[in-house]
């Protein structure tokens, strides 16, 4: 890989964590668009599968899979710290430190469920880009990221209103949360899909990394022996 591409790495990295860190502040905003009343979450959030498949053409899909579970664990590190925070004594009122707590302290249940949903929906995504690519190659750079956010967006949200809600919603009302927010979502997906085509494929050097394992080799160990 060059040292431009590595940049590019670095960047699309970064930008999949921040825009996953957007996606979860800007779920405290709800919008309506085309009549349906979603959550700004449901603008930024469908980016974060384009970046995946950016990361993706750029390192294969092992660092892919890095990505997506260090993501999941920044997240869950920001949670934990917020709800520590939201316990200390502020420079304010009661009520408005009371308000401030129920501001970054999530429900764990649906904590669990977004974190969950997103790790299983990130690497489904992963698998169905993998099998795209080893299909067509380089060809048809678009369909490797509509196939893969078509099934992984969907499957994020379906997933997380089961893990969320089951039990407390009726059938009827998860599904109705379902589609409006679905269709939204897959239409800002489909909007971030000329990303994929602004890296470069990686190279066969990834490749090779992926194929390294931890222990030494026969002839390093025999290296050191002498």
């Amino acid at each position: 890989m060059s040292i431009r591409n590595l940049h590019v790495l670095i960047l699309v990295s970064v930008a999949y964590v921040a825009v996953q860190m957007v996606a979860d502040i800007s779920s405290l905003r709800d919008l309506m668009i085309a009549g349906v009343s979603v959550s700004a979450f449901s603008i930024a959030y469908p980016l974060t599968f384009t970046l995946r498949d950016m990361a993706h053409k750029l390192a294969g899909p092992h660092v892919a899979r890095t990505l997506i579970i260090a993501a999941a664990v920044i997240y869950l590190i920001a949670q934990a710290f917020f709800a520590i925070i939201s316990g200390l004594p502020p420079e304010m009122s009661a009520e408005e430190r009371t308000a401030l707590g129920q501001l970054l302290t999530p429900e764990w249940r649906f904590l669990a469920a977004a974190v969950l949903a997103s790790v299983i929906s990130q690497l489904v995504d992963t698998e169905i880009y993998t099998r795209w690519v080893e299909r067509f190659g380089a060809e048809r750079q678009w369909g490797r990221v509509l196939a893969s956010n078509a099934i992984s967006i969907p499957l994020d949200r379906i997933l997380f209103l089961l893990l969320a809600f089951a039990g407390s919603w009726s059938t009827d009302e998860i599904w109705a949360a379902f589609f409006g927010t679905t269709i939204i979502r897959l239409v800002f997906g489909v909007i971030s899909i000329p990303g994929i085509y602004l890296v470069e494929e990686h190279s066969q050097d990834w490749v090779k990394m992926s194929e390294i394992t931890h222990s030494d080799p026969p002839s390093f160990a025999r290296a050191q022996d002498s």
